[in-house]
């Protein structure tokens, strides 16, 4: 099998020598010369460092789009740009075979959209893998309303053999995983709003439920994705609880702001406005917001599994490694109580009136 690579970035470094570890021929598309000689001497030294790559077929770096033309798959990494996705693939429709399968890595952009120049859209999906590569294996297969149960199941089959599991996605709750990540993100930026807890002390909560802070895995992944997907991924359902965070993440990227590199949420957070208002001690108001994230987390994934087009059990064991689940959905939901986290969703409700807060189907937990 040969697999193309488009873009040098983050994502696409990584996919190229996670797939060399694999029987396959890997070539790396990139337009930045420092990138290739970089990626090159690497690639060099790894296969120096592991002797058993050798006998596989050589990786090839390179900066022609034509050198992909007898690929199987081709994967573009790039950014989320769509006008640049479009015209990587309508040029790829000219180069490669007819057989070759294209994936778009992207983590925000309809696959209808980014493929609409296509002609042969049956071949076209969405394969959205996450950070960090070597720890996480769920990928996305995300399935536009064109593409064809071949093409499906091929990449189901590339997924697993390059050592990956599937979570296959269609209609609206493709990209599912990306839209609950940047809701909970949003979700803990509309809890900061409340005054009582700083960006920082709610990373610190969701660090009891998540392997991670929230914020910093904004401020890790960069404000231009960020702002993308708060853009790009709302529904009727969330974009009112998007606007906050979008607004802030804007306002700092017109600073020149990226995300990253001490320029984060984290550490750009100025206490100064925080005028702490607690009716209770520390640690109750710690648990407070412990339960309230929780429980919107809880409800956001019951409703997702509401779609009959999900697999459930696929779509939890999906969200618990992608998230890093202290516990399984199911105990954390234990631990929490029913009633509890209904209690907790109606007093959202009744603050706010945004239907986002209605509970969902909570029977998806209690089924053994």
């Amino acid at each position: 099998m040969t697999i193309g690579i488009v873009g040098s970035g983050r994502m696409g470094q990584d996919l190229f020598y996670s797939f060399m570890e694999y029987d396959c021929q890997v070539i790396l598309v990139s337009r930045n010369p420092e990138q290739i000689e970089k990626i090159a001497k690497k690639t060099r030294k790894i296969l120096k460092r592991d002797p058993g790559l050798m006998g596989k077929e050589t990786p090839i770096i390179t900066d022609k789009l034509a050198d992909l033309a007898g690929c199987d798959v081709i994967i573009e990494t790039v950014i989320e740009d769509l006008a640049v996705k479009q015209d990587i693939f309508q040029s790829l429709e000219g180069i490669a075979k007819n057989t070759c399968i294209f994936a778009t890595n992207s983590s925000s952009l309809d696959v209808t959209d980014v493929f609409c120049g296509v002609k042969a859209k049956e071949r076209c999906l969405g394969l959205h893998y996450f950070y960090p590569l070597k720890l996480i294996s769920t990928a996305e297969v995300n399935a536009g309303p064109d593409t064809s149960e071949d093409t499906v199941t091929e990449m189901v089959k590339f997924l697993l053999m390059t050592g990956r599991k599937p979570l296959v996605l269609r209609g609206e709750n493709r990209l599912v995983l990306s839209k609950l990540l940047i809701s909970l993100a949003a979700y803990a930026y509309k809890l900061s709003l409340d005054g009582e807890l700083s960006l920082n002390e709610l990373d610190q909560i969701t660090k009891q439920v998540l392997l991670f802070g929230i914020f910093e895995m904004v401020d890790s992944t960069g404000f231009p994705i960020i702002s993308q997907c708060l853009t790009n991924l709302p529904d009727k359902l969330h974009s009112t609880l998007y606007k906050p965070l979008l607004l802030e993440i804007s306002d700092l990227m017109k600073q020149g702001k990226e995300g990253r590199r001490g320029e984060g949420l984290l550490s750009l957070e100025d206490f100064r406005k925080r005028d702490p208002a607690f009716t209770g001690s520390r640690e109750e108001c710690y648990e407070k917001y412990g339960i309230r994230f929780l429980a919107f987390l809880l409800n956001e994934i019951a409703r997702y599994m509401e779609d009959p087009l999900l697999d459930n059990k696929q779509v939890q064991e999906s969200v618990e490694e992608v998230l890093g689940l202290s516990a399984s959905l199911k105990a954390l939901y234990k631990e929490l109580k029913e009633e509890k986290l209904l209690e907790t969703l109606k007093a959202e409700y009744k603050k706010s009136l945004d239907p986002l807060f209605l509970p969902a189907d909570l029977k998806v937990y209690g089924e053994h």
